[in-house]
């Protein structure tokens, strides 16, 4: 579709659907600096990111959004977003509301790896006959994927985690992980951080460290326990053992036999 340096918006008839009730759409090519709000919706919005980066911000709260991500906004909420200067983004939106459109509130502000054509399809329905359900269709598909992935992304670091686990003893670095998984390794990176509060390296680390523990209470020497957890590097095992417990593993040892 082309983009106008002025907001496009089109209103559905509003069907008063149960579920998912689509309400408006748009599509604004915003100028350098543009800024929208505080505004509060009564009803359910997200904007897709097409081009460029902005702003937003939640009450103390503020996201960077790039191209190819999407911004949440939830019935109640005080938001202000900004394009930025040098780089103003263009962005697409639908509203909507219906009773599935509470469980948006489990979902984070900013969306990555966004069903971005969704929105897209649905800002390419002005003029067809019954739009506003083939919009409500496509509310469906947008739900089923962000939902699917948020399930996914759980199946996922469990996942990782299992694979770690199994498999500490073996050079292992993020990029072999994301590898084995068939996934870029960021946003592996993004969703194992946001789902457990530490990155994948630590939580490798993590598991050698508590291995290397109970091997060295079975009288393991510290040169076999850092080959067997994993490091080929007697030096840099000692490093990271005195890094996490305070000691070294040799006098960690003595202390605890």
């Amino acid at each position: 579709m082309s983009e106008s340096r002025k907001p496009k918006e089109t209103v559905f008839l509003n069907l008063h659907l149960q579920d998912l009730n689509p309400l408006f759409y748009g599509w604004h090519a915003c100028p350098a600096g543009h800024s929208f709000g505080p505004a509060i919706r009564k009803y359910t919005l997200i904007h897709y990111v097409t081009r460029g980066k902005g702003r937003v911000f939640k009450g103390e709260n503020t996201y960077d959004v790039s191209a190819g991500q999407a911004f949440l906004i939830l019935p109640g909420e005080i938001v202000t977003y900004v394009a930025d200067k040098q780089s103003p983004w263009h962005y697409e939106w639908v509203a909507f509301d219906g009773l599935l459109s509470e469980k948006f509130k489990e979902l984070p502000t900013v969306l990555s790896n966004f069903p971005g054509e969704l929105i897209r399809q649905i800002c390419e329905l002005s003029g067809e006959e019954k739009s506003e359900y083939l919009a409500a269709s496509l509310l469906f598909r947008l739900y089923a994927e962000l939902f699917e992935n948020k399930k996914r992304g759980t199946h996922y670091v469990r996942k990782v985690q299992d694979y770690i686990r199994a498999l500490y003893m073996q050079p292992l670095s993020v990029e072999d992980i994301a590898t084995q998984m068939s996934l870029d390794r960021r946003y592996l990176s993004r969703l194992f951080k946001q789902k457990t509060g530490q990155t994948v390296q630590e939580y490798l680390i993590s598991v050698r460290m508590e291995e290397a523990k109970k091997l060295l209470l079975q009288g393991v020497s510290v040169e076999n326990t850092a080959f067997l957890c994993g490091y080929e590097d007697t030096c840099n095992f000692s490093k990271m053992f005195k890094r996490r417990f305070g000691v070294s593993p040799l006098i960690w040892k003595k202390e605890n036999q």
